[in-house]
Formats: structure tokens, sequence, C-alpha cells
């Protein structure tokens, strides 16, 4: 159970700010970090219509083996439900989107029957591994049956007497979801029975809670205390604030640091970034975690798949090994894996073509590196020290625990660089984890875009 009973003061409130001169950020709050599986997480986000040739649940179960062996052992679940034909964004994408929910009770029956997923959760379960699905409590489409039945749990506006949701003071363009009235207790239990009846009737191990920070805080305290009253659940925001966590939050969006990771690679310092990580990472309440990314449904389909946004494959491999090297939990996007250059939409379906990846370097890459990541004590725990916190092109930092420790070095340019190693790095002796080539040198030479992890040499 996660009782919150004290609220992040004000000036944590603002994602990348320093923490001020002698205060010092906040005791973890009772729950956060829990389930205790969270801590050697990999997130890997499916959309159903695209993730096999069927479509389906059933065809989400036929891959699992696929997934494991790629070294991902959580699955998070776009939407699961039938999505709204009420004012549906359908010049977007003939299936509308599938955040416009038109009943939370019930499985989108394109993907199959209540029990193909109870039979996916069995499946994952019986694999060792977990599954979230979405949450969309912001919002409803506007075929829900709550619109006609419940017209008060809406928040009343100038659009046949509701309103589209709107978000930090502005209205959204989302014209094919209509807001909820968080101020109706009534709206409030009934959307905390909805989160208990997924977890109580089919066992799923979470949520991912769609524009989380759209919701009182409030509300997520008492509904995650009432969820976790039957099971230790996974919670995501998708959100930035670190104040989510006060909620019972485990995990939040990693996004000041995504969107600084390409400026860096549009050329921005690299020292920019190396800031932001340590500030954000400072108002985190330990057991906090942040979720790592460099793509996911949204950057896929409104910006551009990783080798677009980060130069290449081998800008996307750097990108990606940087990103989830940092303290958090990473997330890999269906599709990402094989090195899709195209955007993608989740208002249509696209298949993907599983059996032919469009870069079979790029599969191998990501594969290597989850299984080592799930293998590695310092890349799922270990403290983060930057060795070169005012560098432009090249970052060397370390993992390290008790028991394990590595080297990390990170070239962020399209372009050879030379980078100095400091005192106690150059006076030791390090091994490649996945060339086994030796360091030990002052210096070393990296091609562009190029990434060395190292352990220390053992005899």
């Amino acid at each position: 159970m996660r009782t919150i009973i004290w609220l992040w003061i004000g000036m944590l409130m603002v994602v990348g700010c320093n923490v001020p001169a002698g205060q010092e950020a906040p005791p973890v709050p009772p729950g956060v970090g829990q389930p205790a599986w969270i801590a050697d997480a990999v997130l890997y986000e499916i959309y159903v219509p695209d993730f096999s040739p069927e479509g389906t649940f059933q065809g989400v179960i036929k891959r699992l083996d696929s997934l494991q062996a790629l070294g991902v052992n959580t699955l998070w679940l776009m939407p699961i439900h039938p999505v709204g034909k009420k004012r549906a964004k359908t010049d977007i994408g003939p299936l509308g989107s599938p955040y416009a929910v038109r009943d939370y009770y019930a499985v989108n029956p394109d993907y199959g029957t209540e029990e193909d997923f109870r039979a996916l959760v069995d499946s994952v379960h019986a694999r060792g591994m977990h599954l979230i699905i979405d949450l969309v409590a912001n919002h409803t489409a506007w075929d829900h049956p709550w619109v006609t039945a419940h017209p008060e749990w809406y928040t009343p506006g100038p659009i046949d007497g509701f309103t589209y949701p709107v978000l930090n003071g502005d209205t959204t363009d989302w014209t094919d979801v209509v807001e909820l009235n968080y101020d109706n207790p009534e709206l409030r239990q009934a959307m905390i029975d909805v989160m208990q009846y997924w977890v109580q009737e089919f066992d799923i191990d979470g949520y991912r809670c769609d524009v989380a920070h759209g919701v009182p805080l409030d509300f997520w305290r008492a509904a995650i205390d009432s969820v976790e009253k039957i099971k230790p659940v996974l919670m995501l925001a998708e959100a930035a604030e670190p104040e989510m966590h006060l909620a019972g939050f485990d995990l939040t969006y990693a996004w000041p640091f995504y969107h600084q990771l390409k400026e860096v690679w549009r050329g921005a310092p690299l020292h920019r970034l190396v800031q932001q990580v340590d500030s954000t990472l400072k108002l985190l309440p330990p057991g906090a975690r942040r979720l790592r990314f460099t793509t996911n449904h949204d950057e896929t389909m409104w910006d551009a798949p990783p080798p677009v946004l980060f130069g290449g494959e081998a800008g996307s491999r750097a990108a990606f090994v940087l990103a989830t090297s940092m303290p958090g939990v990473p997330l890999l996007y269906n599709g990402q894996e094989l090195g899709v250059r195209e955007r993608i939409s989740f208002f249509a379906r696209t298949p993907y073509n599983w059996e032919a990846p469009e870069s079979p370097a790029l599969y191998t890459f990501y594969r290597r590196y989850l299984n080592f990541y799930r293998q590695s004590e310092a890349l799922r725990y270990g403290e983060l020290t930057v060795l070169n916190p005012t560098a432009d092109d090249v970052l060397l930092y370390l993992r390290t625990t008790e028991t394990d420790t590595l080297l990390l070095i990170v070239n962020v340019r399209n372009r050879w660089e030379t980078v100095g190693l400091p005192e106690g790095i150059r006076g030791r002796r390090w091994v490649e984890v996945f060339t086994a080539d030796t360091l030990a040198t002052d210096t070393l030479r990296l091609g562009p875009y190029h990434y060395r992890i190292y352990q220390p040499w053992r005899p």
C-alpha cells in the first residue's frame, strides 16, 4: 500500500531545476520502487495490430519466445479496449486512436476475446515475465456509455455541453475524446473500480497511465493504494514531473533527457545533457526511476524512428546506449529493433515483417545489449559518476555497485574523436564487454557514433 502522508514542496515541481541550497530531496515515499522486479524491468511497448501477422492477442502469444530471447521481460500493451467511432479521427487513419476508449471493461474485438487476453497474461506469467496495459484516465471516446449515462462525470464545456481535454490551461486538438471531471467523487470511484477490475480479474501487473499529469494527484494516491490492496503493481506515469512519484508512481518519463538528447545529436554541447541528468536525479526520491527511451509510439508516429532522428544506425545505437545506461528502466518500442525508418501510425494497421528485419545488424545489437543489461548489476542498480561533466563530444562515466563496475564511453558525434582518460581510469586495465578488447592507454580514439563498455580486467 502506498499511503502518501506528505506533498512535494513547490520548488520540486519544476522538472530540471536544482534542489535549493541546503535542501535535500525528500525521503522515499512508501511503496515507490515496489514490486521488487521493477528494478530489473526491461520494457517493451506493443501495439497489438502491428505486432504479428494476425494483429491479435494470440499473435502476441506466438511471439513471446522471441521477445524473451530479445532480452525484454515486461510488456506494455497500448490500449486494448474498443475504439470510439463517434468523431473518430479517421482522416489520420482508418482505425482511429486507441486512446479514444469506448468501453473500459471490454477488449477490442479485433484483438480477440477476453479469454484470449487472459491466455496472453497467463502465457506471459508462465515465462516469468510481466504485463501492464495502458490506462486512459483523462478522457473517453464520445460514444463511451458514461457520456449519456453520467454526463456529470465529464467537464462542462462549449461542445455539446462537454469539452476536449485541457492541458496546462490550453484546450487540446483531441477532438475525438471528451474530458473527464475528477471533481466528481462518483467518477473517481468508477475509475478506481476499472483499475481494480483488470488486476483482480485478469491478474495484470500494472498500468502505464496516459496523460497522467492531467489527472489530480490525490486521485492517483487513492487509486494506487486501492489497487495495491489486491497485489503490488508497476505504475508508469506518462509524465515527467517528479511529484508523480509522491502519488505512488514507480516510473516517470525521462522526457527532458530525451529532448536534450535529440538536441545533442543536432550539435548542442554534450554538457547540457549531463546537467539535465544531474539536476533531475536530485529531484527524484530514492527508489523512483525514470523511463529511458529513444522512441515510443508517439515519437515514431509524429517525429521519426531512431535511425532517422539519430543519424543512422550507428547513431541510433549510440543514443540508445547513452539513454538506457543512465539510471532508470529501458524501453523498446515494437519495430524499433527491426531498424524501421518510416513513420508508423498507430491510427492504422502496419504489420512489420518480423521474419526479415530491415537491419539484421541493428536487431543483433538490441538483442546483445539488452541481454547484457539484464545481467549487469551496474546498469540496473549502479550509481552514476560522470568523469568529464564539461565534455561536448565524448562522455565518460561509471556505473558502480559494491560488486560491479562499468566504464562507458560514448561518442555523440558523427566524426572521429579522441578522448583522454582521467586519473584512476588510465591507471587500470579494462576489458570491453562485447569485443574483449583491452583498454590500457592514456587516450582512446573512437569512430563516428562509437561507444565502448568496459569492465575491470580480472586475471
